[in-house]
Formats: C-alpha cells, structure tokens, sequence
C-alpha cells in the first residue's frame, strides 16, 4: 500500500518552509505537493519517498499529520485523460475523496494521486483500462 502524508497547518508565512525543512533534514525527497486552504487553516498533503520516515520527521517537528493511504493513476497527457479516469472510478460508484495531478512527462504522462473509500472497487475498476495503476516502488521514485 502506498502513503502520502496530510499536514494540519495555521496558515501563516513559513508554514511550507518548515514543512520541507523538516523532510530535508532527514534526507527525504518530495514527490509532489499540494496545499488547500479554509482561512485561517490549511492541510498539505505530501508524497515523499519514504512515507513512514516523512510521518515520524513531521511529528518530531511538532506537526499535526497523518499517513493516508492512496493510489497513483498513470494516464495520458492529453485532454479528455483525467475525464475517462473519473468516468471509471465513477461508473464503479467509487467516491474520489481527494485527488492532485502532476506531469511526467509534457504531453505523455500525467501522474494522478488520489484517496478513495473503497480501494479494492478503485483498482478493480482500473485493471483492463488504457489506465495503469504504478506500485508502490513506482510512486515512491516518481
């Protein structure tokens, strides 16, 4: 199973900064990142190369943070791609709870992470497609 880690912050200057310094520190590389805000509170959710080592460096540094689990779609860098994943996971009755993209490869590879509820249904609906689920291994040296 592959993890990303959900931060808890007070969005305040530095937030981001302190975040990565503690991964940095111990020698972690970040994969991908994405930050939502609600006012005066924000989640980061963060792919790093070694999710267990991420969670217990941001909770030495005093973060709130959890380990999420998720799956990574690759899928065409066109228009239309992320639409057809969306479609599947959706004509599966999968509830997508969270979800951010990033390019591999410009107009080849997009690389989708997401958190569903039902993991087994998600995959089961993927295998067979044009849609290629990557490994743990895979996601961990994006």
């Amino acid at each position: 199973m592959a993890y990303h880690l959900s931060v808890f912050v007070v969005n305040e200057p530095g937030k981001l900064e302190r975040i990565t310094r503690a991964l940095t520190e111990k020698g972690l590389n970040i994969r991908a990142i994405s930050m939502a805000s609600t006012g005066e509170f924000g989640v980061v959710r963060v792919l790093v190369n070694d999710p267990d080592r991420g969670l217990e460096a941001l909770k030495e540094s005093r973060f709130t943070v959890t380990r999420r689990r998720i799956l990574v779609a690759l899928i065409d860098d066109r228009p239309g791609a992320m639409h057809d994943l969306l479609v599947t996971l959706a004509s599966a009755k999968v509830n997508v709870e969270d979800c951010y993209g990033f390019v591999i490869e410009e107009g080849k590879r997009a690389a989708i992470v997401f958190e569903v509820e039902k993991f087994p249904e998600a995959e089961k609906a993927l295998t067979g497609t044009s849609i290629h689920l990557i490994s743990d291994a895979e996601i961990y040296r994006l």
